[in-house]
């Protein structure tokens, strides 16, 4: 029975993030078919590019301006009643945009009830999946995070087709009946323990532990053995995956006490005033510059280079698709080789994919789809290891605060972006400053991966000892 009982608690651990998996799927999908709702918006309600982007900027917004407090309640409050109150805010926010008169009300919809409520699920969802999944989280956050993508990919042909057919409006209410399909998965999310890594104990100390029993010695010389074997480097846990969770970033960074500071060495104010925290939030702002600005505004894009607008929505839903792998590879990479190493080979992936895709024209649509296949892996691989790098950090009881602010990165990062790109095409035509943006963000989220982000002992001698082990 020991394998059964294994298998059923491998089942039990895994709930948690196909909980997410799905979860994530149904509150993204509707949310960023706003490419696709933008040009029927400034249609029906004859706005310029920049009136038609005012929804998506006040859900950005708000979403900045939340994130610290509503990070703070899921260190407070349990994770399954706010999640629960996001999945039916994002419903509420549907049903209004799909009553709206006027650009007004859109706004309403998408800088009140969709941005709060995804900004709950969004933390909430990464909160319990770090915290259920501590030492392993770069691969769950990895699958957990491949929902929206999925779900995004699967609706984005669906929805170009749909909305000019039905109308927005049907469309949106569609989209709030099936954000209420979350609630019993939210459920499922938040069931269950925290996965518990254990130490891995050296070779030496386990052949003690079994020779202590089969010598007569017991339980007790096993014991001995293995409370003899050394702590595992740098912090690392069983599965040798990166420096240990600190209650903040001064135990992770050793950083000396900031001056005149009398808070305690765990305490929240005192994480947000290190050199560190600060380093990874300008990456992270440049993470936001980067994947909204080329989802929301490269279709568009591509349709002023000549490509056609069906061809364009396809080309995004295939990024979604390489986004799914590469969250879930790459997240599971960066556990196993370090989040720096496997961080810039994906920046380089978005580098190339990013300029594939701004240099595509009509008559070249296999370098826009090779580019959106490089980018889409490149920037799911990149917010997979993006969230596990700061659950590496700045894991903790004060963790819920911590990403919160956190979250406030990505939302001002799409801001700069949203509003670089609508008023250069506005002003000169094109969108263009939106790749300068891009790569200086890249630049900038590579740099800060490289100062602070998690670091990794013993990396060399775990590759030397896995070539070891293969088979000649």
């Amino acid at each position: 029975m020991p394998s059964l009982r294994a298998s059923r608690k491998d089942v039990v651990r895994s709930l948690p993030v196909l909980g997410a998996f799905v979860v994530g799927a149904i509150g993204y999908a509707p949310l960023y078919c706003f490419p696709l709702l933008a040009p029927e918006f400034e249609t029906t309600f004859h706005a310029s590019r920049e009136l038609g982007q005012m929804p998506w900027t006040m859900f950005l917004v708000v979403s900045a301006l939340a994130s610290p407090l509503l990070g703070r309640a899921f260190d407070v409050i349990g994770d399954r009643l706010l999640l629960t109150v996001g999945v039916l805010l994002m419903a509420l926010g549907w049903l209004v945009a799909s009553q709206a008169s006027d650009v007004t009300f859109l706004v309403a919809a998408y800088g009140i009830f969709l941005a709060i409520g995804l900004q709950l699920t969004f933390v909430g969802t990464t909160t319990a999946v770090a915290r259920r999944y501590a030492g392993v989280a770069g691969l769950a956050l990895g699958v957990a995070y491949a929902g929206p993508g999925i779900g995004v990919a699967v609706i984005l042909p669906i929805a170009a087709g749909v909305i000019p057919e039905l109308g927005w409006r049907s469309v949106t209410l569609v989209f709030a009946a099936t954000s209420l399909l979350a609630v019993p998965f939210v459920w499922l999310m938040t069931s269950g323990s925290g996965v518990i890594v254990p130490a891995r104990i050296p070779r030496r100390a386990e052949d003690g532990v079994a020779g202590g029993a089969a010598g007569g010695g017991g339980v007790a010389a096993g014991v001995m053995s293995a409370a003899s074997a050394p702590a595992p480097r740098g912090g690392e846990t069983g599965t040798g995956l990166h420096e240990t969770s600190a209650p903040g970033a001064i135990a992770a960074s050793q950083e000396p006490v900031p001056p005149g500071s009398r808070t305690r060495p765990d305490a929240l104010r005192r994480t947000l005033r290190t050199r560190r925290f600060l380093i990874l939030l300008v990456g992270a702002v440049g993470i936001g510059c980067i994947d909204e600005g080329i989802y929301q505004l490269s279709p568009r894009h591509l349709v002023a280079q000549g490509v056609a607008a069906d061809y364009a929505a396809v080309l995004l839903a295939v990024s979604c698709y390489a986004y799914v792998v590469g969250q879930v590879v790459g997240g599971g990479l960066s556990d196993r080789f370090g989040r720096r190493y496997i961080g810039l080979i994906c920046a380089a992936m978005i580098a190339g994919g990013a300029t594939a895709i701004f240099m595509s024209t009509g008559s070249t649509p296999a370098l826009a789809a090779a580019g959106y296949v490089a980018y889409g892996f490149g920037i799911g691989a990149t917010i997979a290891i993006r969230s596990a790098a700061f659950s590496d950090v700045f894991g903790g009881h004060n963790f819920g605060a911590i990403f919160g602010v956190i979250a406030v990165a990505y939302p001002t990062g799409g801001i700069i972006v949203m509003n670089v790109g609508s008023i250069s095409y506005d002003r000169i035509g094109n969108y263009w400053p939106v790749y300068g943006v891009v790569m200086a963000s890249l630049l900038a989220w590579s740099a800060a991966l490289v100062i602070a982000g998690p670091r990794r002992h013993g990396l060399r001698a775990r590759l030397r000892s896995a070539r070891a082990r293969l088979p000649v």
